[in-house]
């Protein structure tokens, strides 16, 4: 009998222990045992997202009372965002979508979910996720369904068709006007623009539209891969104004110098009772530095019988200086007013040069500035690589100090702002020096010779040193 009752404990006690175990096998592993069970909905358990910012869903099912709104509490990472405006809570569910302060970060995320319902039962449901915005993308890019070979098929046909209409209306020309290319181009001067704006950022463009194309299209790329390709159109587009600019001022201050030495040497002519547009004629014959051609036009004009007061004028045009068509005008009209013209051309002369000479040293004295300019954008350059190697290590922003959550207008609650994942913050920090650049270039042109775009090639410069600096530190 004894044996008997010790088999019967025996068999209680493995039965109510397998019982045990099948119930815990056919719950959730997330949910907690009772009348109230929390159901995690979105991101599913265990799953990747390449959102920060995804929905969180859960669902709540009680046979007994109904859930509670007012007692549901959600933890995402160990912060409380109950509080925040983008959670929705009913008795049914409850819904929270992070805003752009409270962005995930990449890797595992964890959800805590507790309710109570009217009845006094209380559940809590715990479950991660992981965050990978490199892995997966938002959605289908505009250049999904275009291939780079499509898109330069398309180009090659609308310029088969526009040669194809220009050089129908050239033959038409040629027939009824004895059109020529060399007589068009003798009247009608090519503009500069034209060559150094125009057609390189249309060829810009195109760059940018078949390398979007590729780099949306090429699984495997990093995520700064964009980013390179606006750079590349950057360069393609802006190269050519920048150095036509940088040539430009450098052409118009050589001007301006070689015209104070003709006025010097017009004035000598005219004290030693020479015609001022006899003194044209002769110094054409000797000079030989940047306004040489400008003279022989100008003399050819006199040779014909044009005032001297006119060709000078017209001499001055060409070199498209203020300053040399300020005293061009000054000495044309003390010609035709008469007098001592040697004196008033002498003086301007000597103005002119004063005003050279003082416009050179104050660019001797002006490197200095720019020369800190560029050094404040690397120390800026070097913080945000500090920021970004520190960033990992910061862990969690606490705003509690605020003594109010400003999203749940002005409930107390735990809230903390996460910090933004290492990748994020490199190409947030990569695309903001990269505008710095674009502007702290534009001010060194504005502040040294007083016009943004002699600053062109001062950006690119700033760009490719950018560009340069994240890709040997962070290999982008």
């Amino acid at each position: 009998m004894r044996r008997f009752a010790t088999v019967f404990v025996l068999l209680l006690t493995l039965s109510t222990l397998f019982l045990s175990i099948s119930q815990a096998r056919g719950a959730s592993p997330h949910e907690a045992a009772g009348p109230l069970v929390i159901t995690p909905v979105s991101p599913a358990p265990n799953s990747t997202t390449g959102s920060t910012m995804p929905t969180i869903v859960a669902t709540f099912t009680d046979h007994v009372a109904p859930v509670n709104p007012s007692s549901v509490l959600i933890f995402v990472d160990r912060d409380n965002v109950t509080g925040v405006e983008s959670v929705t809570v009913s008795a049914a569910k409850i819904t929270y979508v992070p805003p752009s302060i409270l962005a995930l970060h990449n890797g595992v995320n964890n959800v805590s979910i507790t309710a109570t319902d009217t009845s006094g039962n209380t559940a809590t449901v715990f479950w991660n996720f992981t965050v990978n915005t490199n892995l997966t993308s938002t959605g289908p890019s505009l250049f999904s369904t275009v291939k780079p070979a499509t898109i330069v098929f398309y180009i090659a046909i609308a310029a088969a068709i526009a040669g194809a209409i220009v050089g129908g209306y050239i033959l038409f020309l040629k027939q009824t006007t004895r059109f020529t290319f060399r007589r068009y181009f003798a009247t009608h001067h090519v503009e500069r623009v034209y060559l150094v704006v125009y057609l390189p950022c249309l060829v810009a463009f195109l760059v940018v539209l078949i390398s979007l194309d590729y780099v949306y299209n090429t699984p495997g790329l990093p995520p700064q891969a964009p980013d390179w390709v606006f750079i590349l159109g950057l360069f393609v587009a802006l190269t050519a104004f920048g150095v036509d600019s940088r040539h430009e001022m450098h052409r118009t201050k050589a001007y301006e110098r070689a015209f104070a030495q003709f006025l010097f040497e017009l004035a000598d002519a005219m004290r030693g009772g020479i015609d001022p547009a006899k003194a044209i004629v002769e110094l054409s014959k000797t000079q030989s530095n940047i306004m040489s051609k400008q003279l022989r036009i100008a003399a050819d004009g006199i040779r014909l019988g044009r005032p001297f007061e006119s060709v000078l004028r017209d001499m001055a045009v060409p070199m498209n200086s203020p300053l040399i068509n300020r005293y061009a005008s000054l000495i044309a009209d003390a010609t035709g007013v008469g007098g001592e013209i040697a004196i008033v051309v002498y003086r301007a002369a000597k103005d002119m040069d004063d005003f050279v000479k003082i416009e050179e040293e104050r660019e001797k004295q002006l490197l200095l500035p720019v020369a800190v300019i560029y050094i404040a954008f690397a120390v800026l350059m070097a913080v945000l690589f500090a920021l970004i190697y520190i960033a990992p290590d910061l862990g969690h922003l606490n705003i509690n100090f605020l003594g109010t959550n400003p999203l749940s207008g002005g409930a107390k609650a735990a809230v903390s702002v996460p910090s933004l994942s290492e990748a994020t913050l490199k190409e947030r920090f990569f695309e903001l020096m990269l505008i710095n650049s674009l502007g702290t270039g534009a001010i060194i042109g504005a502040f040294t010779e007083g016009r943004a775009r002699y600053g062109i090639l001062h950006s690119l410069a700033l760009v490719a040193a950018t560009a340069i600096a994240f890709a040997i530190v962070f290999g982008t």
